[in-house]
């Protein structure tokens, strides 16, 4: 039996991940007791549900709420303890936080004790646009903790030495329900699908068990769709453009999805020559540069809070252009691990999810929102190797990571 022994660099994590954690609970603590930013139309919607039934709720044109059932199915759930009130609304989010912490732990292939691979899982808080997602009553952790389940129990169809089993189809079948549950918590986990139907040509001698995942998880998830004659309510359509897909909004994608690898493990990204850099960073900038909009920047209500509209526009757009280069870089290193991975379903299979929720935001031409890649974070995670092992760059990486979190969900506490 392995020990786990207390050493310094153990000491180190302990410390910054407790005070990381303390900060985001005396955050929820002394949240407003009123309603914040979308908290108010996806509550009113699991109140509808209460009042008037799931169908006439969910197709109703006072819902606000573009998300499926998932949602309010958990917060009428836990309405006896939470009374649909902030601030206790915003804990089920943190609970959720935690689960999606546990499973990733046991995700993630390593020999050392699950007590690292625990602490490894609380890297996510250096992501600052996560925090929002967890500090608030928001729709993507529950999804998120579901897709990532799914990716669990599909890791152990892929891995399993046996071809076929009541194991495997049991693994398969559960899967399959997970991802069914998680696309009804957020519509963007429908593109995996996809994704598992061209994954059958790296498990062929297991394409049953694939098959029962993907027919399981449309059983679960199709009624809805149905119901709305659509991916999302027919009034909700009024919100998006003419355009079929948004350039921009897979700009911003990569974008962001780059940020999150950068302080989740930024050696991911550092194994390039100098000349795919500088190739990169061109075509990044001038991308961003003429599909970027100047007037919605990263981090727009805290860059505006901190340095005054027009400041805060200008800073925004040039840090827009600069995270559009790093995204060129995050989408060609991609590839390159897709192409080198290529003969390992496993990996075939967390690179071809990744990038297939990258591409998502893609096709919703309505307001790009960083929570868009907060559903790829558990993927992400283990496709980048976050360190189990801390050190002086991981220390500064959470510490400037969680300030910056921090101070978004502070800017969304003050919105109306």
């Amino acid at each position: 039996m392995s020990i786990w022994i207390p050493c310094r660099e153990l000491r180190l994590q302990l410390v910054i991940i407790a005070g990381c954690l303390l900060a985001l609970l005396a955050m929820i603590v002394t949240s407003p007791s009123q309603f914040r930013y979308d908290e108010s139309s996806h509550i009113g919607l699991a109140r509808m549900v209460a009042k008037n039934g799931w169908r006439d709720a969910l197709v109703s044109p006072e819902n606000g709420s573009a998300a499926g059932p998932l949602y309010p199915a958990i917060h009428l759930m836990l309405s006896p303890i939470t009374h649909l009130q902030p601030p206790a609304i915003r804990w089920v989010n943190f609970c959720f936080f935690l689960g999606v912490v546990l499973l990733l732990a046991s995700c993630k292939r390593s020999t050392r004790p699950i007590g690292p691979r625990i602490l490894s899982g609380f890297t996510l808080l250096a992501v600052p646009f996560l925090w929002p997602a967890v500090g608030m009553a928001l729709t993507e952790l529950p999804a998120l903790l579901f897709f990532t389940c799914f990716v669990l129990l599909f890791l152990r169809v892929i891995n399993s030495d046996v071809v076929l089993s009541r194991e495997v189809f049991g693994f398969a079948f559960v899967a399959g329900l997970c991802l069914g549950a998680a696309i009804l918590g957020r519509q963007t986990y429908l593109i995996v699908v996809p994704a598992l139907v061209v994954l059958m040509f790296w498990l062929r001698e297991k394409w049953t068990a694939v098959l029962i995942c993907i027919m399981t998880a449309l059983a679960v998830c199709s009624w809805v769709f149905a119901l709305w004659h659509g991916l999302a309510p027919s009034h909700q359509y009024h919100r998006l453009t003419h355009s079929s897909v948004s350039f921009t909004n897979l700009l911003l994608s990569l974008s962001y999805a780059a940020v999150a690898t950068v302080f989740l493990n930024p050696r991911w990204l550092a194994g390039q020559r100098p000349t795919v850099w500088i190739i990169c960073t061109l075509c990044g900038f001038a991308l961003a540069y003429f599909a970027r909009n100047y007037e919605d920047p990263p981090a727009k209500s805290l860059l505006v809070h901190a340095f005054g509209m027009q400041l805060g526009l200008w800073i925004g757009f040039v840090v827009g252009c600069a995270l559009g280069a790093i995204g060129a870089v995050w989408a060609w290193t991609t590839f390159k691990t897709f192409w080198r991975e290529r003969r390992d379903p496993g990996q075939v299979f967390l690179l071809m999810s990744l990038g297939a929720l990258v591409m998502a935001p893609m096709k919703i031409t309505a307001q790009f929102s960083s929570r868009y890649i907060v559903g790829c974070l558990g993927v992400l995670f283990l496709v980048v190797d976050a360190p189990l092992k801390s050190s002086r760059y991981w220390a500064a990486r959470m510490f400037v990571g969680s300030v910056l979190g921090m101070a978004i969900l502070w800017t969304y506490f003050q919105q109306s």
